[in-house]
């Protein structure tokens, strides 16, 4: 198998907006012409401020949206020309845990039934086989077995992020997308995540694409990082290569801003 799982090859969304009568609509570009590689087993972090494309850019690896111009490649075939069961093959071994544990997940949902969907959904596997293979899933990340039966709204913050986390891996994925895992949560229950996070890409041979805005977490956690700005690539190299000689003037000002603890 080749080390390269994602090969992104100048890669275009740009969204049209409605000026309004007589007006020639607006061409707003999300992205514009990036290219990047993401390798088996790395953890590629995409880093910028908010509306700087990273998100756009996880959505189109995930086929949520479709890109404008550009190769998606995926174990070396273009991502944005498969559908039907090809597509629904490539959502199981590409995954995504949300940003915001609290609206992704069903509030009338029991944590059982949330983490089960996937599998209920997308094998024929038996009412029993699902509830081992959840419970199995809980354990791996954390969870006591008598969350099965509660709901959502019985736990914090970090706690949902974790059912998050268990139905992303129910389906044995080759990728998960975390989309601002722990932006959401305290500072203390960020390091617990990020280190579970860490523990699963070892114990389950896992590539993560993590996007974040938050420099000091992408250090802890990545092999190599893409530097977002205004839908461009600003710069990308290993984490060494980022924060001991960034070279553009936008990363440089991002790593000046992390704060520093004077004891």
């Amino acid at each position: 198998m080749s080390d390269i799982v994602f090969e992104i090859t100048d890669l275009k969304k740009h969204y049209e907006i409605n000026m309004g009568l007589f007006k020639k609509p607006k061409v707003v570009k999300a992205l514009d012409n990036i290219s990047f590689e993401v390798k088996r087993g790395e953890v590629l972090s995409i880093v910028g401020e908010s509306g700087c494309g990273k998100s756009t850019t996880a959505k189109l690896m995930l086929k949520i949206e479709e890109p404008t111009g550009g190769e998606i490649l995926f174990e070396g075939r273009d991502i944005t020309t498969i559908e039907g069961d090809d597509l629904k093959e490539y959502r199981k071994k590409v995954q995504i845990i949300f940003q915001d544990p609290y609206s992704s997940l069903n509030p009338r949902w029991k944590v059982g039934q949330i983490i089960g969907e996937p599998l209920a959904l997308n094998t024929s596997m038996s009412k029993k086989e699902i509830r081992d293979r959840v419970l199995y899933l809980m354990e791996k990340v954390g969870m006591e077995p008598d969350w099965y039966d509660r709901y959502p709204h019985q736990f914090s913050g970090g706690q949902r992020q974790r059912i998050g986390i268990a139905r992303a891996l129910a389906l044995n994925p080759e990728i998960i997308v975390c989309d601002e895992p722990v932006s959401a949560l305290d500072v203390s229950i960020q390091a617990q995540v990020l280190n579970l996070l860490l523990d699963l890409q070892e114990e389950f041979s896992l590539t993560y694409v993590f996007i974040s805005h938050d420099l000091s977490v992408v250090e802890h956690i990545s092999d190599r990082i893409v530097v977002m700005y205004f839908g461009e690539i600003a710069e990308q190299g290993t984490v060494e290569e980022i924060f001991d000689n960034p070279q553009h003037e936008y990363t440089q000002k991002l790593i000046g801003a992390i704060p520093v603890i004077d004891i």
